[in-house]
Formats: C-alpha cells, structure tokens, sequence
C-alpha cells in the first residue's frame, strides 16, 4: 500500500468501462413498421365501423320496405295459387273425365267383385279411392293384379282385408290415363 498517498483520490478509468449499447437500425425500423401498421389498422377498423352503421341503417330501411309490401304479396298469392288449383283441377278433369275413370275399372273388375263407391279428388292429381266388396279372395286378388297391371292406374295401395267369406275393403289409386 506504499503507492498509495493519503491525499490522492481515485477515479474511474472510463476506458475500460462497456459503452451504453444502440439498438440495431433494422430494430428501430421494425418498431417504426409496427407502429405504422397499428395505425393504418385502427383507422381501418374505424373506417370499416361506420361502414357497417351505414349497412345496417340500410338494411332497416329494406325491412320496413319488403314489411309494407307483404300483405299485398300474401294477397296476389293467395289469389294466384287458387287460380292455378282451379286450372290444374279443371285440366285434370278433363283428362280424366268420371267416365273413362268408371269404364277403366270395370274392364278389370271381376265378375265376383263390385265397385261399391269410386270418390275422384282432382285436388290431388287425380287421386282413387275405390271401394270393393269381392265374393271371394281369388276374386279380390285377380282385381288388385288387374288394376297394378293396368296403365292407366299407378300406386296402387289395397286397404285392410280379411280373408273369410266376402271381402270388403278399399283401395287407393292415382289416375294417369293413357
């Protein structure tokens, strides 16, 4: 400790110190880039926010329009589609007049069957509901195989049946001419 002298004081040797580091250029640059991006995303969120009131007032507005116009709508439907039922009836009917429907059963009606009752619904494209009484089983199937045989008739269904003694029941049909 001989060096040292009582009145001397000591200072730092800067030299050997590190220096504050700089932050890269591409660092500064990114942050500007980000701070940029931040920006222009906020003024398009903003942009895009007003855009959406501006949908949505509009859309109101084609609300309240499109519910002013529906009873008038509902009314002119209305009036067409009965308008349509009664062409579609009348031109069904005049396809199917009750008369070629009656002369198309009887000719696969066996002799020990009888047409009961024939309701027609023109509503329904011409739909069948026959009902047959039948002396006999054989009887009754020889009539369900003449009818699904028979062009003029599709989807034939037979109703419930028993099989003892005399057969009554119905069937249902569709029409569909020749």
């Amino acid at each position: 400790m001989a060096g040292r002298g009582a009145g001397v004081t000591e200072h730092p040797d800067f030299a050997t110190r590190p220096r504050p580091r700089r932050p890269p250029r591409w660092e500064a640059t990114a942050v500007a880039m980000a701070l940029l991006a931040l920006v222009w995303a906020a003024s398009a969120a903003w942009t895009a926010r007003g855009e959406a009131g501006a949908a949505r007032a509009e859309l109101s507005e084609v609300r309240r329009e499109i519910e002013a116009v529906r009873p008038r709508l509902h009314a002119l439907e209305a009036r067409s589609s009965a308008g349509v039922d009664r062409r579609a009836q009348a031109a069904a009917a005049g396809a199917a007049p009750p008369v070629r429907i009656v002369d198309a059963v009887a000719a696969v009606l066996p002799a020990e069957a009888r047409l009961e009752r024939l309701s027609i619904d023109y509503a329904r494209g011409v739909s069948l509901q026959l009902q047959v009484v039948a002396r006999n089983a054989s009887a009754w199937d020889r009539l369900l195989d003449g009818l699904e045989r028979a062009p003029e008739f599709a989807d034939v269904e037979p109703g419930p049946e028993t099989r003892e003694g005399e057969l009554r029941t119905v069937l249902r049909a569709r029409w569909v001419g020749r």
